[in-house]
């Protein structure tokens, strides 16, 4: 019988099997190992990444587009908010009105905070947004002013220029351009000229016309009726021509038989 191992035994029987497996390693020959798969892989794949790479630079262009088209369509639309606000400028000038400045802007915002309800003086701002696949623009529109003002001034203006209409209206006809002669259009081609002289003929045998359906059938048929007619009679003096021929042609014959 084997004597039982002891506890010291037990719990150093793994240190033998490690000391064997790195024994076994230090002593191993070096050798290369090679993956199948891998090289199967690498060897047929070179138009599989060709493609990969193609992709991928198409992907970065396309980004690239997009972005430039993003940045594009801010600097439009900043472009767009600078011409509005030189427009809204331009329209308050010709209504001889004062530009607004930013300090006037915040003036008016709080006297509209503090007035409880709209007045007949109180500014009026409309705005509107038009916008498409790539362009923003938004345009406001304040209206501030009185219009009996305006009134007033018009009336004042329309005796002056009561006075000046007779000289205003000559120098307008002096200063306006003379109309430049017509060129002369070129001559249509054939197929076209053809065209528009069937288009003609139609206009006139549709304004000439005066039948009804059924006498435009009776007229068809009466024609149709004359036609075989000249055709029968036509066959008829072919026909007499052909049988005397021939009648002439027999005579011939039997002559040159009896001889």
């Amino acid at each position: 019988m084997s004597k039982p191992k002891s506890n010291v035994a037990l719990l150093t029987e793994g240190a033998s099997y490690i000391q064997r497996a790195k024994k076994a390693r230090r002593e191993q020959v070096e050798e290369i190992k090679f993956d199948d798969e891998a090289r199967r892989e690498w060897l047929t794949g070179f138009s599989k990444r060709k493609k990969a790479k193609a992709e991928e630079k198409k992907a970065r262009a396309k980004e690239r587009d997009h972005l430039a088209h993003l940045k594009e369509r801010r600097e439009a639309r900043a472009d767009l908010r600078k011409k509005a606000a030189e427009n809204v400028k331009s329209v308050r000038r010709a209504m001889g009105l004062e530009d607004l400045s930013d300090d006037d802007e915040d003036d008016d915002e709080d006297d509209d905070e503090n007035l409880a309800g709209p007045g007949p003086s109180s500014s009026k701002n409309v705005e509107e947004e038009y916008s498409d696949e790539d362009q923003l623009a938004t345009v406001t529109i304040t209206e501030d002013f009185d219009p009996s003002s305006v009134q007033d001034d018009f009336n004042m203006n329309d005796s002056e220029d009561e006075d000046g209409g007779s000289n205003s209206r000559s120098q307008l006809k002096e200063e306006q351009p003379k109309p430049m002669s017509k060129v002369k259009m070129l001559p249509p081609s054939s197929a076209k000229l053809q065209k528009l002289r069937e288009k003609k003929k139609a206009e006139k045998k549709k304004s000439t016309s005066m039948e009804t359906a059924s006498e435009r059938r009776k007229g068809r048929e009466m024609e149709a009726r004359r036609r075989t007619k000249k055709a029968a009679l036509a066959r008829e003096r072919d026909g007499g021509r052909g049988g005397r021929g021939g009648a002439r042609g027999g005579k011939r014959g039997r002559g040159k038989g009896r001889r």
